[in-house]
């Protein structure tokens, strides 16, 4: 273990870059698990348990065994290889002990499927008589039909398995008992439907219903989603009965050149003699296996390995946490200019016990897709006829009889009726767990060979020629787009990303629910949020540019040689926000949609932001058709992603190709945020509301308190000094618009509206237009994400804005997590914002500061007679985050006045009214600010 970190610190030091790209190493201990001595099972599998593992059994197969011998579905929890060994133990002993019965295993990926091969293999060496093991995608395929225990993948069982189910397959098929699905948190969204419906269609041809089993990593929901995708009730094992290896996290910054950073990593280590694999998004898989070799190996899911390498923060928290639980001594995880990766590398330096990436996702529960469900169905009639009950028993009467009314499924005049396939084209088609219902998008490297597929719903929003993929990462670079043959070419191209710029229209169709956000202002539940909806939409989109930024930092914008238009119905949910934005190519909301990414197993690309200017409506809208679960979610969590969505625009500011998108970002998220408090940010070119703390945190941990804003400044000029101090704004005008029609049967799964009919939100002036070259904004208020931990609420990035240190804070005090007050008002004086932060981030404009208004001088209130304070002992002040108290002591540090206060619900605490938002409450506000 020193030695490899030895290699990592040596390559960070002959990089010669300032700072250091190696950003922390983070130590995960282990974790010993729950043992017991006995386990009833077959003697041989304990004496090769013993033999091959090493170790003791443990509660979680305990737990398993018992209910599968009840025909309960149960799910280990865990992704190393423990739970694929005690997984493969209760499966053989189920086999050993039925000597005539055959199992299926459904593994994540090929690489995967491969993997369970040969561990079970090794751990079923001893039984008699012996058990066949076979891959289908191994070297002895061709026995596969006559091995007791198949080991397959989702897409091979569609197109081999089932499709062939009365030939090769017939003898499998007869004697079904069990199918076993490792890495269940792999099949989410419209997986999630494909999955269910191959279920189904087993358990047709099978004698008996199949008993069920898996493992799963350590998600939140993850009860809920296994009985959606199921139809029954999971035993789930806790995360803590098995053990966990102890093993080390590196973050690594990238320069741009990530693939070269990669290569150069791993060769050092493999150069040390370790065993390397490289965890990659599926499209530079390609790119990347053409280095692999005997001790190097590229995948999309970890594979047994001294070292594991994850190329970036886009493959989810899902395979950082399955590499940490790989049995690997150094797990490294690149962190580039992603969409996402900047504020996750702050926010790391910050504390990294509490890394969003280092929490377990949340799996939000999806509905089986419609267009999924109508291509297994005329599968399903392919291998045997329908019939009605089953039909009714999987609540799929209305798909039929659309089916029925297209020709693609024939009823016969039987009683009860029977449906056969009708005469179209042969609907086997090739699987992409992602598509619904569709012949996937084939990905092609340079030479024009296949390296994998993805879902088509990306074709005009991400992969159009010339976008980098992956999206808002970039590393490769599509070159060639056939639509017929429907394939996208892509090649290495490092160092170059794109957004698409869009124009969206938006229809609603039904709308199923309304609420209004969820905040906590003080110990009450308070604050008018805006407006949030959920239901069913038509948009139609059109992809008519893309910004580019590319290796020498220079941004443009090219136009398509042809549009590509594209129109779907799918579930969304939409915002009623408070004032309009000013954005172009609909660059707004994809914060919200990384940090979804980041905070659940949903991709980036599931999610596509649109924004309506005449209703003033923001979408989140599911990019598949028919939807894949996540508006459902989004309507009932969206307060706990965004706090997480405004770091992430944050972070982007002062990048050049996400510059106007974090700008409108930045805007509609300082305002849903910010509930009945509207005061002035030195946010130009215009003024929005200051950022309040949520109500309704993550189910993980609670929320931390948010910065109160710096002082506002001048769209125009460098910010200085503030000019004005900040004013609310007027009342809003009543809206003329009625809202969509609700439906008449909104789903089942819909909460129910508020009954407490909404205030009106509070709406701002129109904001000014943007200008075209505005200065570098100073650092806005930042609502915190949702965590267990307190930390540094004022950290910058590194290399972007100085950190302010925390050490004035009393060291007698512990954090706390104060509640935001009520409401608070501007201040009476404007303050000086941090005079070091402004020189650092404007020294392009020095010559114009000397014509800006002198600085005032804040003098000690001791120690300089001509200092005129503002605060004095007794005096009773109103602070965001903290609410009213009273100043205790003045004191001084540097140049800034230091206030000790005696909050009313937080205690003693040290502020600095040239960082937070300070005022002197009038004697008439005094009682009602306690109050509040």
């Amino acid at each position: 273990m020193s030695d490899f970190i030895e290699i990592l610190q040596m390559l960070a030091e002959r990089s010669g870059r300032k700072p250091s790209p190696l950003i922390a190493l983070h130590h995960v201990p282990g974790r010993a698990g729950v043992r017991i001595s006995h386990l009833t099972i077959a003697p041989a599998l304990k004496d090769a348990w013993l033999d091959v593992v090493g170790l003791p059994f443990f509660q979680a197969q305990s737990t398993a065994l018992a209910a599968l011998r009840r025909g309960t579905a149960f799910a280990i929890t865990g992704t190393g290889m423990l739970s694929r060994a005690s997984l493969h133990l209760l499966v053989l002993d189920l086999l050993h002990h039925e000597p005539s019965a055959t199992a299926l295993l459904i593994a994540a990926d090929p690489d995967q499927a491969l993997l369970h091969e040969r561990e079970a293999t090794v751990l079923a060496h001893s039984l008699r008589p012996p058990i066949a093991i076979t891959a289908t995608n191994g070297s002895n395929r061709r026995t596969a039909p006559t091995s007791r225990l198949v080991i397959t993948t989702l897409p091979e069982l569609h197109s081999s398995l089932l499709r062939f189910h009365d030939r090769a397959w017939r003898y499998f098929w007869s004697r079904l008992r069990m199918i076993a699905i490792p890495d269940l948190h792999t099949y989410h969204g419209v997986a999630a439907g494909h999955l269910s419906m191959a279920l189904l269609r087993a358990t047709r041809l099978a004698p008996h219903p199949p008993l069920l089993g898996g493992s799963v990593a350590p998600v939140s929901g993850v009860e809920i989603a296994l009985q959606l995708l199921s139809g029954q009730e999971w035993r789930i094992t806790p995360v803590t009965d098995l053990p966990h290896p102890a093993t080390t996290l590196a973050l690594w910054q990238s320069d741009g050149d990530r693939q070269h950073e990669i290569m150069q990593l791993a060769n050092a280590f493999v150069t040390a003699g370790a065993t390397v694999r490289l965890v990659a998004n599926r499209f530079e898989i390609g790119t990347l296996r053409a280095f692999t070799g005997d001790a190097l190996s590229v995948g999309s899911t970890p594979l047994p390995a001294h070292v594991q390498i994850i190329t970036g923060a886009d493959n989810g928290a899902v395979q950082l946490s399955a590499a940490l639980s790989s049995g690997a001594m150094l797990v490294i995880l690149l962190l580039g200019r992603g969409i996402s990766e900047p504020a996750l590398q702050r926010l790391a330096v910050t504390d990294l016990a509490t890394w969003p990436l280092l929490q377990p996702p949340v799996w939000p529960p999806a509905p089986i897709n419609s267009f999924v469900a109508a291509l297994h169905l005329v599968c399903a009639a392919n291998e045997q006829p329908l019939r009605q009950q089953e039909i009714q028993q999987w609540q799929l009467t209305p798909t039929v009889e659309r089916l029925e009314a297209h020709l693609h499924l024939h009823r016969l005049p039987h009683q009860p009726p029977l449906w056969l396939p009708g005469t179209q084209s042969d609907p086997y088609i090739p699987l992409d767990l992602h598509a619904a219902g569709t012949d996937p998008l084939f990905l092609l490297d340079e030479q024009g060979q296949p390296i994998g597929t993805a879902d088509p719903s990306i074709t005009g929003r991400w992969a159009f020629v010339g976008a980098a993929l992956p999206p808002l990462r970039g590393g490769q670079r599509v070159i060639a787009q056939d639509e017929e043959q429907a394939t996208v070419q892509l090649v290495a191209d490092s160092g170059r990303r794109t957004i698409p710029l869009r124009r969206c229209r938006v229809h609603i169709h039904n709308e199923w629910g309304q609420r209004e956000l969820r905040r906590k202002q003080g110990r009450k539940q308070g604050g008018h949020g805006p407006r949030l909806a959920w239901g069913r939409v038509m948009i139609e989109e059109t992809t008519y540019a893309y910004r580019e930024h590319n290796s020498r930092n220079v941004v443009q914008e090219r136009t398509l040689p042809a549009p590509f238009t594209s129109q779907w119905h799918s579930p969304a949910i939409w915002i009623q926000l408070n004032r309009p934005l000013n954005v172009t190519g609909q660059l707004v909301g994809w914060s919200c949609a990384a940090a979804i990414a980041v905070q659940t197993l949903a991709r980036l690309e599931d999610c596509v932001p649109a924004y309506d200017p005449d209703n003033n409506y923001l979408y989140l809208i599911d990019a598949q058709p028919s939807g894949n679960g996540l508006a459902a979610w989004l309507y009932e969590h969206l307060e706990t992603i965004l706090p997480l969505a405004y770091d992430i625009a944050l972070d982007q500011r002062l990048d050049p190709l996400f510059e106007p998108l974090a700008r409108a970002d930045m805007d509609w998220l300082l305002a849903v945020l910010g509930g009945e408090v509207d005061m002035t940010i030195a946010l130009p070119p215009r003024a929005q509301s200051s950022a309040t703390r949520i109500s309704n945190p993550p189910t993980r941990a609670p929320d931390l308190p948010t910065r109160a804003p710096d002082p506002p400044t001048r769209p125009s000029d460098p910010p200085t000094r503030p000019s004005d101090p900040p004013t609310r704004a007027p009342d809003p005008p009543t809206r003329a618009t009625d809202p969509p029609t609700r439906a008449s049967d909104p789903p089942t799964r819909a909460p129910d509206p508020p009954t407490r009919a909404p205030d009106p939100p509070t709406r701002a002036p129109d904001p000014p237009t943007r200008a075209s070259d505005p200065p570098v904004r100073a650092e806005p208020p930042r609502p915190n994400r949702a965590t267990g931990h307190t930390r540094n609420r004022y950290s910058r990035p590194p290399d972007r804005v100085p950190p302010r240190s925390n050490a004035n804070r009393p060291q007698s005090i512990t954090p706390v997590e104060p509640e935001t007050p009520a409401a608070a008002a501007p201040s009476e004086e404007p303050t000086l914002p941090d005079a070091e932060a402004i020189l650092a981030r404007l020294r392009q404009r020095r010559s114009r500061i000397a014509t800006e208004t002198p600085r005032r001088s804040e003098s000690p209130a001791s120690g300089n007679p001509t200092f005129e304070p503002r605060f004095h002992p007794g005096d009773r002040i109103i602070c965001m985050p903290y609410g009213a108290g009273k100043v205790r002591l003045s004191l001084v540090n540097g140049d800034r006045e230091i206030l000790i206060v005696d909050f009313d619900e937080h205690g003693e605490l040290r502020i600095d009214p040239s960082v937070s938002v300070v005022r002197r409450l009038p004697p008439e506000e005094r009682h009602n600010s306690v109050e509040e």
